[in-house]
This record gives C-alpha cells, sequence and structure tokens, in this order.
C-alpha cells in the first residue's frame, strides 16, 4: 500500500512523541535521495529535527557510495536531521546510537531477534533488514547538521530483491510471514531515535556504547576488517570509548578501528 503523503505527514506529526524530531516532516512519492534533500534544506538553515520519507528513491545509497535497493510500497527510507555540537571524529557514535534505535525497531515488529553488526548494519540470521548512513555537514560558511538516512525492508518480498541481493537481504515481511504498517515502524523509529540521541545528549558516550554492546552478536567472534587494501584479522573483543572496534590481534595484541568492512570468520 503507498503513502497518503498529505495526511500521512499531518497524523504522523500529530502522534508523535519526541523531544527533538518531527518538528517538519514532508512524505514524497520519488526521490534521487533523503538525504541529498536534507542537505538543500540545512543550506537554508531548517530547524534541527526535519524529517524526510520518501515512497521510493533514485538514487539511494548506502556506506562507501553503494546503492540501496529502494522499490515502492515495501520498504522505508528516510532521513532527519540533527544538531549536535560535534567534531567528525565523534560521527561514529551518533552511528551506533541510530543502530540502537533501528534494532529496537525492528525488534518491535520482527517474530525474529535483530542484532547489530559493527558498524551500522542490522542483520535477522545473518541476512541484512536494514541499513544507515550518517553524513556530517560542516563547511564554513554553511550550517552544521548531522543528516541520518535509514532503509528498512519492511514489506519485501523474496523475489522483490534483485538477484546480487537474494541471498544477502531480508525483510520483516519474509520473517514473520504477513505485512506490516510501515507507518507504525516509522513512528517507532523516530520515537526511539528521539529518545536515544536524548539519553546520549545527556548522559554521553557510554550509555551508546553499552546499548550498543547489548545488541550484537558480534563479541568473541573470530573476524576479519578490510580496511582500504588491507585486511585485518582477529577476535572482535568490544567497543572503545570512542565506538572503534577493538579486535584481539592473533599476535595476541589489541588494535582498535574507527572503520572498516566486517566479516565473520568460518574457521
Amino acid at each position: 500500500m503507498t503513502y497518503e503523503y498529505e495526511s500521512d505527514s499531518i497524523n504522523l506529526k500529530k502522534h508523535l512523541r519526541c523531544e527533538r524530531i518531527g518538528s517538519s516532516i514532508i512524505f514524497l512519492p520519488e526521490i534521487d535521495s533523503t538525504n541529498d534533500l536534507i542537505k538543500k534544506y540545512l543550506m537554508n538553515n531548517v530547524s534541527e529535527g526535519l524529517v524526510v520519507v520518501a515512497e521510493t528513491q533514485t538514487a539511494g545509497r548506502g556506506r562507501r557510495g553503494r546503492s540501496w535497493h529502494s522499490p515502492p510500497e515495501t520498504g522505508i527510507y528516510l532521513s532527519t536531521l540533527l544538531k549536535p555540537n560535534l567534531e567528525l571524529s565523534q560521527l561514529s557514535i551518533i552511528t551506533l546510537l541510530v543502530g540502537v534505535a533501528a534494532v529496537l525497531t525492528v525488534n518491535k515488529f520482527s517474530n525474529q531477534n535483530a542484532y547489530l553488526k559493527w558498524p551500522n548494519d542490522i542483520l535477522i540470521d545473518s541476512k541484512k533488514v536494514c541499513g544507515l548512513l550518517c553524513e556530517m555537514v560542516k563547511k564554513q560558511g554553511a550550517p552544521d547538521g548531522v543528516i541520518i538516512g535509514i532503509g528498512i525492508n519492511v514489506n519485501q518480498m523474496p523475489e522483490q530483491f534483485p538477484d546480487h541481493l537474494k541471498s544477502i537481504a531480508t525483510s520483516i515481511r519474509i520473517v514473520n510471514g504477513f505485512p506490516i504498517d510501515r507507518l507504525a515502524v516509522i513512528q517507532s523509529f523516530l520515537e526511539n531515535l528521539d529518545h536515544e540521541y536524548q539519553t546520549y545528549l545527556n548522559e554521553g558516550e557510554s550509555s551508546v556504547i553499552k546499548k550498543w554492546s547489548l545488541n550484537t552478536k558480534l563479541f568473541g567472534k573470530n573476524v576479519s576488517i578490510k580496511h582500504g587494501s588491507n585486511v585485518t584479522t582477529g577476535s572482535a573483543m568490544r567497543l572503545d570509548e570512542l565506538g572503534r572496534l577493538v579486535l584481539l590481534l592473533d599476535n595476541g595484541y589489541e588494535e582498535a578501528f574507527d572503520s572498516g568492512e566486517v566479516s565473520i570468520r568460518e574457521d
């Protein structure tokens, strides 16, 4: 079922229980990228909490410029704007915070438990159900902001995924066996995000690290991290105070990574 753009926007704003998110809510039938639209609004100094929801995206993207499959009437593709006083080095904490909000949301609606894979994927049974992209805008002469983009596979059926995604992606509908009200998922995510953001502002990074760590299966696993052209192997131990993934290397030393592509080793 497609969105009722104007009425859904009004009803969502009316029922949303948030302190900071939802100052304005825009529903659109199609756009290149919800993140890119918020960047344009930010240049005009739009207030914190703007939300943009699209029925479909023609140029949706995830980390490292990868495209995000955004078919209509199935998934959730939205972005929102926060304006914390942060340096670029602290963006990873916001990424973890959004991941916590996302996994709590998926687990509210999924009959099978979802969990976090560092740094920004939400999986069910090793298949991706949700991904996110956080971008900091910090340019001289322009307003600062953190743009949070998220894609949640809600009502896709297996045949609706392209061939290269069928073995690695899933949806809440596939897991449950029945469709889900996307508006209810959107409201839940925005409220969870608002709560986790407010908690972070009040309590700091440690609250984010603790909640993220409670919602992952990564620790204790043998993993490899690809960063650039280098691959490092070891055992995933924990997140440090900056949100970096700490590996116990095969040589007995520990090393912390602030980015990279993680794969679980089956050896």
